[in-house]
């Protein structure tokens, strides 16, 4: 990410041996990994320190907490470990997100982590006292509760999200195209909701919200709801159409299957389908703004909640499937995306969205305008002068009303096509980024998973 060397004086620069001291870090895990997720708490022994899981098809998944080493090497040495393992444990299957629980008062006791895959998992990491590798404390996850919503079966939990106001509510989405509102303390569901008339892919709390969430789906569509009124929701945005080919009306052995195409490639009919908005990430400093991205697509679509319906920004730049966003947590126009073209970006939309709020206020004062216009024309309180007939005499005003309720329209239909930006920094790692997290504390640190390995960048 950063330009110039990879590493910096360690003199007068780092605060503390618990500090990085180089531009990238590495922790290679056993395990081919999926999730990964900085700790939030604020103290020195446990700010660089991130959870880990795997993904592997049999009953023997890892979860795993690392931590930056006080030995950890000065220079550029891509081969050598910089974060060292301090607690392990095994579960069934691969979760789908993992997250720290977030700190009130920078500090929070127990130290709990939770995990989703077939059901919402708990645990507590305490320290041991024992030395481990690279200097390390060791720790232990403890499991402190496994939380269904049925006894007998459980739906695949897709995603979930810890309140930052209450950090006793935790809220999960699932392929049964519900959301669940847990209260960690009571270990019950407080609320279920049917939130999408398909699968549930991600749900989160809006920014400084106790109440209001928002979730996307296998129906294209972002909502968003509020706990206090469930009886209503507000549908956000849905992605467009797209087109896809379609072999269901013409048979492989059928010659026109194969007809006029000039790549060989099978000349099947094209059918339109509502694409699956995989995640959604909202806005760390402003509830306004919401990030999310479609099944298979290489743009971030940015929409804004006080005008639902349209995108106001577009992010272009990956050449691969998009897998993984995450907001600035100290800026509001700042954004990273991971994708399958083992790009990370990092993305600045201040200028595009304050020319896009310029846009809006010159179009609510043309629309304003017609309006005006409009009113006059057909009140029929106004007179003409004597040169002009009965007939002619409406038709100067009424002109200029049309004209300007033409303009209006132009205007508002500028507002609803997004601006395309593009990335500001471009980071690529050695294969397909599956994860990332942006480090709460320390801003300056954003994570990504790739393969078997970890690695933290200096921005």
């Amino acid at each position: 990410m950063s330009s110039g060397s990879p590493y910096y004086s360690i003199a007068g620069q780092t605060p503390d041996a618990l500090s990085p001291r180089k531009e990238i870090c590495n922790y290679f895990s056993a395990y081919p990994l999926y999730s990964l997720a900085w700790s939030r708490r604020e103290d020195r022994n446990s700010m660089f320190r991130m959870a880990l899981s795997s993904c592997m098809e049999k009953p023997t998944n890892k979860v795993q907490v690392i931590q930056l080493s006080p030995q950890h090497d000065p220079s550029h040495t891509p081969e050598k470990p910089d974060f060292g393992l301090v607690a392990e444990t095994t579960v069934d299957y691969p979760l789908t997100k993992v997250m720290w629980q977030p700190a009130n008062n920078g500090y929070a006791q127990p130290d709990l982590l939770a995990g989703t895959g077939d059901s919402l998992r708990l645990w507590e990491c305490e320290q041991t006292g024992e030395v481990g590798e690279m200097g390390l404390y060791k720790s232990k996850l403890r499991q402190r509760a496994k939380l269904t919503t049925r006894a007998d079966y459980s739906a695949p939990i897709t995603s979930f999200d810890w309140n930052q106001v209450d950090p006793r509510l935790i809220i999960t989405s699932s392929i049964d195209t519900t959301c669940t509102v847990w209260d960690i303390e009571t270990q019950q569901a407080k609320t279920q909701l049917i939130a999408h008339d398909r699968e549930v892919f991600d749900v989160s709390f809006v920014s400084g919200s106790q109440d209001v969430f928002a979730s996307a789906g296998a129906d294209g569509s972002i909502r968003m709801f509020d706990l206090r009124s469930l009886e209503h929701s507000t549908i956000l945005y849905e992605a467009p159409a797209a087109v896809a080919p379609s072999s269901s009306d013409a048979g492989l052995g059928d010659p026109s299957y194969y007809a006029d195409t000039p790549t060989g490639l099978p000349n099947a009919r094209i059918s339109s389908f509502i694409p699956p908005l995989l995640r959604l990430s909202c806005n760390a400093l402003d509830p306004n703004y919401i990030a999310t991205f479609a099944l298979d697509s290489t743009k971030i679509t940015i929409i804004d909640v006080r005008n639902p319906g349209f995108a106001v920004v577009q992010l272009v730049g990956h050449h691969a499937p998009i897998n993984s966003i995450a907001w600035s947590p100290v800026s509001s126009s700042q954004l990273c995306s991971a994708g399958a073209d083992s790009r990370v970006l990092v993305w600045d939309i201040q200028q595009t969205l304050s020319a896009r709020q310029q846009q809006q206020r010159q179009a609510a004062s043309v629309a304003a305008q017609a309006k005006q216009l409009s009113r006059l024309s057909s009140s029929g309180d106004h007179k003409m002068g004597s040169d002009f007939g009965d007939d002619e005499g409406m038709k100067p005003p009424m002109s200029n009303a049309v004209q300007a309720a033409a303009q209006a329209a132009a205007a508002q239909a500028l507002t609803q096509q997004p601006s395309n930006v593009a990335p500001s920094l471009t980071y690529a790692a050695r294969l397909p980024v599956n994860s990332l997290a942006w480090h709460q504390n320390s801003p300056e640190w954003i994570s990504i998973g790739f393969g078997n390995t970890v690695q933290t960048l200096r921005l």
